[in-house]
């Protein structure tokens, strides 16, 4: 990555742009045919996108929160079933399993956020009660 002079550290000690506020692994303040471009335009990119789309068309659909983690439970089943199936060539497409996967991703990101109405579960309302990521630092 190419040296920077105007990088921050974010309120998660994350080094990101003064340009344009982002975590400087996103900016495309650099090169935007960059690193950027490639990880917002790769597999993960892509789904993640996808997932984004789906939760925003769940919430719609369904704004509740009543039954969400079986709802979760349900998909998960589903993707189980159409992964096993598209690996017997039992006629279950690539499209089918990839559907499938970005609605149980999107159902888990609204239990997380959201929480379920049979539970008492809250998504934290302080930042510091986030758990800690990937590197030991807060999300």
């Amino acid at each position: 990555m190419a040296d920077r002079t105007c990088v921050y550290m974010d309120l998660h000690n994350a080094p990101a742009c003064t340009e344009c506020g982002h975590d400087l692994s996103l900016c495309q303040c650099i090169n935007p045919d960059g690193i950027a471009y490639g990880r917002l335009n790769s597999p993960d990119g892509m789904v993640i996108r996808m997932v984004r789309d789906e939760i925003a068309a769940g919430r719609a659909d369904d704004p509740t929160t009543v039954h969400l983690l079986g709802t979760l439970m349900e998909k998960v089943g589903m993707l189980s079933t159409l992964l096993a199936r598209h690996d017997r060539g039992l006629g279950t497409t690539t499209q089918e399993v990839l559907r499938e996967a970005v609605q149980a991703a999107a159902m888990a990101i609204r239990v997380a956020v959201e929480g379920d109405a049979d539970y008492t579960y809250l998504f934290p309302a302080v930042e510091e009660d986030l758990p800690r990521g990937p590197v030991s630092r807060q999300y």
